[in-house]
């Protein structure tokens, strides 16, 4: 490392995105070159160095798949800067290019800022700050591709909640954007006659209205809501739905619109009241057999206590033997029972196993929520520090110009000086001439 590197302090960029990077650095001052270079490949990953804009598209050609970002000067034989950026603007409007040009120059920015470039600065070259700038421009573009490689994730992931679940987008009003195939076939509702609409046009009379004070209250808050809902088709009928309900937010983390997915868990609801019924039912009618049984016992007792004989006696072994022959009926009902008993631990077994294997889904897919909103997040900062920078810089640039204004200023009046005395010399030198000739 040579003594220019030991006095900058590159340890910010140990292990950052530029050590992963390759760069293109165009300069045909070789003293320059040679300073900023010893800097640069302590940084980068690779550079891959050009004298003038024809070897730099040679390069460029060459490596085009390795090289991250460019820097190049404007003033350069063969191609000069503004050449050489078209030429990489044919092939491709992706790869960042930092603008390096001199103050006396600045003619040419317009052109330079047509070409897309990704900043610009002046010459003699700043390290520590071109290497501030280089970090800025490849971590917002490593953003953007992480931003898209989640929203393609996403995208995905809604695709195969399409085929598996009730899909439906509301505005922050509660009326529906979209909605999936699913949706439309089990709600009775074509997509036509939803969207635009209330969501509450699927609402059902029997579900509490304090549930969906407490669901908005959530999602309005940024939070998802996970439940079970009772819903009514365009026919009247009901269907129970699991549902996950979240806010989707835009780039600034402000909630654009809210979506919700759900699966059906009618089937299983029905199942669980028609057992409810029947062991009801059951239960009433064992209620019903025992006290039918004791009082026809009592009655026939009593029959027999008041008559006499035999004939009684064999009443009442009748009458035992038919209460026998209950029992085993109440016996019979209570076997019954108990499998019915069974089935609904089984079938609830089965639904508590379904909704542990959704509730990991829908886990996963807040989970990539969370992140993406994060993402966005942190993207829509590094936008927003790279405003204030061109901000800064157009600010440094008027001052530039009036600079320059107030140089010319100074210029015009000493040429309109010296103009005088040149005047004033002719006019000494003809009085000479005059005495000289007396």
């Amino acid at each position: 490392m040579d003594t220019l590197s030991q006095e900058l302090n590159l340890e910010e960029f140990k292990d950052s995105i530029l050590s992963e990077s390759t760069l293109l650095y165009v300069e045909n001052n070789e003293d320059e070159k040679n300073n900023a270079l010893d800097i640069f490949k302590n940084v980068f990953k690779n550079v891959i160095i050009a004298a003038d804009g024809l070897e730099a598209s040679t390069l460029y050609t060459q490596n085009k798949d390795e090289i991250n970002i460019i820097l190049t000067s404007m003033d350069m034989p063969k191609i000069n800067g503004i050449d050489f950026m078209k030429e990489i603007r044919k092939s491709s409007w992706d790869v960042p290019i930092l603008a390096c040009m001199e103050l006396n120059n600045l003619s040419i920015l317009p052109q330079v800022i047509k070409l897309k470039v990704a900043d610009y600065i002046f010459k003699p070259v700043q390290c520590l700050t071109a290497l501030k700038l280089f970090h800025s421009i490849l971590e917002q573009i490593s953003h953007v591709q992480i931003l898209e490689k989640q929203q393609q994730e996403l995208s995905q992931f809604k695709s195969i909640l399409d085929d598996q679940t009730l899909v439906s987008e509301t505005d922050l009003s509660g009326n529906i954007l979209y909605a999936n195939d699913m949706f439309c076939e089990v709600s009775g509702y074509s997509r036509d006659e939803l969207v635009g609409k209330p969501h509450n046009i699927i609402r059902h009379p029997d579900v509490s209205p304090r549930i969906f004070e407490n669901l908005w209250s959530t999602i309005k808050s940024g939070k998802i809501w996970i439940g079970k809902i009772k819903n009514k088709t365009k026919d009247g009928s009901d269907y129970h739905v699991k549902a996950t309900i979240f806010p989707i937010l835009n780039s600034k983390g402000e909630i654009q619109k809210f979506m919700a997915s759900r699966y059906l868990i009618t089937d299983e609801e029905l199942e669980k009241q028609k057992l409810k019924k029947f062991i009801m039912s059951q239960r009433t009618e064992k209620i019903k057999s025992d006290q039918s049984q004791k009082e026809i016992i009592k009655i026939e007792v009593d029959k027999a206590v008041a008559q006499s004989g035999m004939q009684n006696l064999k009443k009442i072994e009748q009458f035992n033997a038919s209460a026998n022959e209950m029992k085993k009926e109440v016996l019979r009902l209570r076997t019954l029972k108990e499998h019915a008993s069974k089935r609904v631990i089984s079938l609830e077994k089965d639904a508590k196993a379904k909704e542990d294997k959704y509730e990991g889904l829908q886990k996963a897919y807040q989970l990539k929520i969370e992140k993406l909103h994060a993402t966005t997040k942190q993207a829509y900062e590094k936008f927003e520090l790279v405003g204030k920078r061109n901000e800064a810089l157009e600010e440094k640039f008027g001052k530039a110009q009036e600079s320059i204004a107030v140089m010319q200023g100074y210029i015009d009046d000493y040429r309109s000086k010296i103009e005088d005395l040149e005047d004033v010399i002719r006019s000494l030198e003809g009085d000479i001439i005059e005495l000289k000739g007396e």
